[in-house]
C-alpha cells in the first residue's frame, strides 16, 4: 500500500500523468501501475501512459493544455504549432476546431481518437527551430516560441488566410516581452523575413497616424 500511495504521490507531482518509462525510472514496478488501474485510482490513456482518475487536487490548468500534454505524452515527437501555439502563447482568442501538430516529415501519422487533430510535416528546418517549453502542472510542454510561431503563421497565410497572423503580431508588439529584432531574424531564417517586414513598416505606420 505504501508503495501505491508513493507512486500516486509521484505522479501527482508528475502534473498527474506518468508514463511506464518514467515510473520505471522512479523506481517503480510496472505491476503497481497495472493494481492502480484496477483500483480505479489511475487511468490508461493509452499503452504506456496514464493519469490520475481523481486530478481535483492538482493545480488548476487550462483543458487546452491538458489535451496538447496528453497528445504530446503518447506521442513525443508531436509540436504544438500554428494556430494552437498563438494560442497557447496568449496572442489570440481563437481555438482552433482541431488542435494543431507540427511532426517531422519521416514521421508516420499519429492518431488520437479522443479528439480531433489537425497535422502538419514540417521539414527538419522548421521542425527543429524556435522550440519552447510551456510549463503544464511542472511538465514542460514542447512548442515553439512565439517568434517562430508567427513566422509559421505567414508561411501558412495562403492556406489559413493572414486575419489570426495579423491579430497575433499585434498582440505580441504590444507585450512587454516583444523582440522586434528577434522577430525579424526569425522571419528571415524561415524565408518570410520580407514581408514581415513590410507588414511592421504598415503596422508602425498606423500607429502613427
Amino acid at each position: 500500500m505504501t508503495q501505491m500511495h508513493n507512486l500516486i504521490q509521484y505522479m501527482a507531482l508528475r502534473g498527474g500523468h506518468l508514463t511506464t518509462l518514467e515510473a520505471t525510472q522512479a523506481g517503480f514496478p510496472r505491476k503497481a501501475l497495472t493494481r492502480l488501474v484496477k483500483g480505479g485510482q489511475i487511468e490508461r490513456l493509452e499503452r504506456g501512459v496514464y493519469r490520475l482518475a481523481d486530478p481535483s487536487a492538482l493545480s488548476p490548468v487550462l483543458a487546452e493544455r491538458l489535451d496538447l500534454l496528453e497528445v504530446q505524452l503518447r506521442y513525443p515527437y508531436a509540436r504544438p504549432a500554428l494556430v494552437s501555439a498563438l494560442h497557447l502563447h496568449g496572442l489570440t482568442t481563437t481555438r482552433p476546431h482541431r488542435l494543431q501538430f507540427a511532426l517531422p516529415a519521416n514521421r508516420r501519422a499519429i492518431t488520437f481518437v479522443a479528439m480531433p487533430l489537425e497535422l502538419f510535416y514540417f521539414s527538419a528546418k522548421f521542425y527543429d527551430f524556435g522550440l519552447a517549453l510551456l510549463p503544464v502542472r511542472g511538465r514542460g510542454l514542447a512548442t515553439y516560441t512565439p517568434e517562430k510561431t508567427l513566422a509559421d503563421l505567414l508561411r501558412f497565410a495562403p492556406r489559413f488566410g493572414r486575419e489570426l497572423y495579423l491579430e497575433g503580431l499585434k498582440k505580441y508588439l504590444q507585450s512587454p516581452a516583444a523582440d522586434r529584432q528577434l522577430l525579424i531574424n526569425t522571419a528571415r531564417q524561415l524565408g518570410v523575413g520580407k514581408p514581415l517586414e513590410r507588414d511592421l513598416e504598415v503596422l508602425s505606420h498606423d500607429q502613427d497616424h
